[in-house]
């Protein structure tokens, strides 16, 4: 999960070109760095690995997704654990 995750944000990052998406650790803040067409952007990019990589849909946007507070995106890690969950449930 987290090389499919580290993939899709350097995708993403190629037109952003930003630095603080080049090492990428658990704490890297996601939320605070990508903008709001970003994150969308980063949505569609894992729902469509994930698809390919597991063979089905998997729905990653929900009324979390923009909330500042309870956003999966706040870091890195918070991200994996997230999808981890969606792939279990």
């Amino acid at each position: 999960m987290k090389k499919l995750i580290e993939d899709a944000l350097r995708e993403i990052n190629e037109d952003l070109e930003s630095k603080e998406l080049e090492n990428i650790t658990d704490e890297t803040p996601i939320f605070e760095i990508l903008d709001s067409m970003a994150i969308l952007d980063l949505i569609l990019e894992l729902e469509s690995r994930l698809q390919k990589k597991y063979g089905k849909y998997i729905q990653i946007a929900d009324e979390t997704i923009m909330d500042s507070k309870k956003t999966p995106f706040k870091t890195f890690k918070a991200l994996q654990q997230f999808l981890e969950g969606k792939l279990d449930g």
